[in-house]
């Protein structure tokens, strides 16, 4: 009997495991650390997940996982200096194009792995679902979507994209979903036909939000504009041409390839994001990289422990590094930090911090959640991106935001509206404000009161992040690809959607009725000059 019973649940868990493809090209491990809990939550519920990045697990004790290692993509990152870029002050939509050339060269790379090709090459390989990163500019990934008989999150085929695959039905559906690490760009949400209004949710890179100037309106407008012709007749269609070299001619287009996406996750929350009205295959997750605290290293634990006036953690990211910022800031800096009254904590990348201050400790790496979990630490000095800002949430610890790249201008504004935090220009900012920003955070218990009352708000959740994420890939699969979830949007072009047929329709309309009109008024005038002739002959 009991042999019985362990026959069944064998086969009902063989049944329900799927294989599952995940490409997460970002060469950011703080990207990566979004998609990581997935790929192996996936794989400890039993479904056999492969997955292409540049920053693998490397955990033997996942017999079901099996990584392909992209960190090339980390050196051509450098070698392009797509930081610097994405810092420059060039006009937004310039700075978005540059970004795009830079990743879809990252990404060729990336695709020209030798296990990336081979697996690309194998026609025999098929897999349940496909998982995409669709935060950037990667309409390359789209690519595995369409040489994979799979449900992508993100999309699922119309019944013309349908092919058969070897070793299947022909009729078997793809099924991708996509998962983004951060606030999307415009084009993703359209691939679901997600509303985008630019007053009420401007895109992320125009750092709008709140109630918006007259000239913000005008901005945001012709950004939504502006953006989508940049997107669908330029880079969508770049994008095709390079991904037939690694794919092959016969794929469809990668544009009617997003628009079939079955699913997206975002990693937003309500207190950095704006309220939007979602189509309900947009499925919102967050804090899905927050795990259980761990025992920090005895050097750490000591040097916090030893300060019970406080401590200030100071970390710009993986991204940013504190070690490449210009000589002239880290100087502004290092004067504030040696006039505090607290003990500082700095992630430095480098050996040797120059004029290193007496109350300033440095390490190369800090385990970030850990540390925030102290009860010493006053204040953490950010450069606001989103999974340090929600691992400081969590950890009731309010902020000091240096931004520099992409969201987080926006996201540090955020935080000064919630009252969690001071924002500064790390560009312009002088000594005295920086020690003043850290001084009044650390000090004011209103900002220690406003983040518990983020940390309510963010943490009152159903379910935690990776579960939700997880429990609505499975979805997908059960469903393939989950097509009644869809919204009709999703299949109107963009003149369709914001009715520019019906407009010009109107103004046809209007022309014509004014036509007559002037016409009309001109007749009648004309019969009474002719009317007023003839009288006075008479």
């Amino acid at each position: 009997m009991r042999l019985t019973i362990v026959c069944i649940a064998l086969f009902a868990n063989y049944v329900q495991s799927s294989k599952v493809l995940g490409f997460f090209p970002a060469p950011s491990i703080s990207h990566q650390r979004i998609f990581q809990p997935i790929w192996k939550e996936l794989s400890l519920r039993g479904h056999e997940v492969t997955v292409i990045t540049p920053d693998i697990l490397n955990d033997l004790s996942l017999v079901n996982l099996t990584e392909i290692d992209v960190r090339i993509g980390y050196k051509v990152f450098e070698d392009l200096k797509l930081l610097e870029k994405m810092k420059s002050k060039n006009f937004v939509l310039i700075k978005i194009l540059n970004i795009f050339h830079d990743i879809q060269r990252v990404m060729s790379s990336e695709l020209q792995h030798e296990a990336v090709k081979k697996l690309i090459e194998n026609d025999a390989k098929y897999f349940d679902v496909v998982l995409l990163q669709t935060s950037h500019l990667f309409p390359l990934v789209y690519g595995f979507g369409t040489k994979f008989s799979a449900p992508v999150i993100g999309s699922i085929w119309k019944d013309s994209l349908k092919r058969p695959t070897v070793g299947l039905p022909s009729l078997r559906r793809h099924i991708f979903p996509g998962i983004s690490s951060m606030d999307l760009y415009l084009h993703a949400h359209d691939a679901v036909g997600n509303p985008t209004h630019p007053l009420v949710a401007p895109d992320i890179m125009l750092n709008l939000h709140g109630k918006l100037g007259f000239f913000d309106k005008i901005s945001s407008v012709l950004h939504n504009i502006l953006y989508r012709i940049l997107y669908y007749w330029y880079a969508l269609p770049m994008a095709d041409k390079v991904a037939r070299k690694h794919f092959g001619e016969n794929i469809p287009y990668l544009g009617d390839v997003e628009k079939n996406m079955s699913l997206i996750l975002t990693t937003v929350n309500p207190i950095i994001h704006p309220i939007r009205p979602n189509v309900p295959n947009m499925i919102e997750i967050n804090q899905i990289h927050i795990r259980e605290k761990k025992p920090l290293p005895k050097d750490l634990q000591d040097y916090l422990d030893s300060a019970p006036e406080g401590v200030v953690y100071f970390s710009l990211g993986s991204n940013v590094k504190s070690a490449n910022i210009s000589s002239e800031i880290r100087n502004i800096i290092i004067e504030a930090l040696s006039e505090l009254p607290y003990k500082v904590l700095w992630k430095w990348e480098t050996d040797y911090l120059p004029n290193q201050p007496y109350n300033v400790l440095t390490r190369k790496w800090i385990p970030q959640q850990d540390v925030l979990g102290h009860p010493n630490i006053k204040v953490f000095i950010t450069q606001g991106g989103l999974q340090s800002i929600e691992e400081a949430i969590c950890n009731e610890v309010p902020m000091v935001g240096l931004p520099y790249i992409t969201d987080q201008p926006y996201n540090v504004r955020k935080l000064e509206e919630f009252g969690i935090a001071i924002g500064l220009n790390p560009g312009t900012m002088t000594k005295d404000q920086f020690k003043r920003a850290i001084l009044e955070v650390a000090g004011n218990k209103k900002y220690k009161e406003r983040v518990r009352e983020a940390k309510a708000i963010l943490t009152d959740q159903p379910m935690k992040g990776v579960e939700k994420a997880v429990w609505w890939i499975e979805y997908v699969i059960r469903h393939k690809g989950a097509k009644h979830l869809r919204s009709p949007a999703a299949d109107l072009s963009f003149f369709e959607y914001f009715l520019v047929d019906v407009a010009l329709f109107f103004v046809f309309c209007a022309l014509l009725l004014t036509y007559v009109v002037v016409k009309m008024i001109r007749w009648c005038r004309c019969r009474s000059k002719k009317g007023l002739t003839k009288e006075k002959a008479n």
